[in-house]
């Protein structure tokens, strides 16, 4: 009886530990695994840096929150929100290109990019906006 129980709670625990670690790789793909995207500044968008808050409310220095809609080699679109601190980059400008590495959650890396760079399928989504 003693070898059953100790057998079951075993099988648990390796059930427990399976379970924890498939949804800590699912956490971490969701969170931390970029696609790459493309995107462009809009034309009209307004670079003037503004003055960002921490979420206590104190002065975090000044930045630009980019909201772009972007695509994907597949040409799928996806709005992503790319924040820049002056202290980090240069603020991409109207009409320029950024390559982007989105997560479903999050925008994991992102770089100001040559137009020639970007494949000539996700470049006619983009100027089609």
């Amino acid at each position: 009886m003693k070898k059953l129980i100790l057998l079951i709670v075993i099988l648990l625990a390796v059930l427990l530990v399976a379970a924890v670690a498939i949804w800590g790789k699912q956490y971490y793909e969701n969170r931390y695994v970029g696609t790459d995207y493309y995107a462009m500044v809009p034309l009209d968008f307004d670079v003037t840096p503004e003055m960002r808050y921490t979420m206590n409310g104190e002065e975090a220095g000044l930045g630009k929150v980019y909201e772009l809609t972007a695509f994907n080699l597949q040409g799928e679109a996806k709005t992503v929100e790319v924040n820049i601190y002056d202290d980090r980059h240069t603020f991409p400008q109207p009409g320029e290109f950024l390559y982007i590495s989105a997560s479903k959650q999050l925008v994991v890396g992102w770089h100001i990019t040559d137009e020639k760079d970007v494949p000539d399928e996700v470049l006619v989504l983009i100027k089609s906006l």
